[in-house]
């Protein structure tokens, strides 16, 4: 799918710089950002119904850990 990017000007200057240095496209550098940030997404998420999960059982916990 092609996608348009609109970034700042200096956004976009420093996007460039880093991405040129990691030895990256731009498009390449957007991609692994963006796998990157979904990842992040789908742990924060995992995470927070775990957490979810062990607070409404906590005492279940407890009783299964004595």
């Amino acid at each position: 799918m092609a996608m348009t990017l609109r970034l700042p000007e200096e956004v976009e200057s420093k996007f460039r710089d880093a991405a040129a240095e990691a030895g990256l496209s731009m498009n390449g550098a957007a991609e692994s950002a963006i796998t990157e940030w979904i990842e992040r997404q789908n742990r924060d998420h995992v995470r927070s119904v775990a957490e979810g999960i062990a607070k409404r059982h906590a005492r279940l916990l407890t009783r299964l850990g004595e």
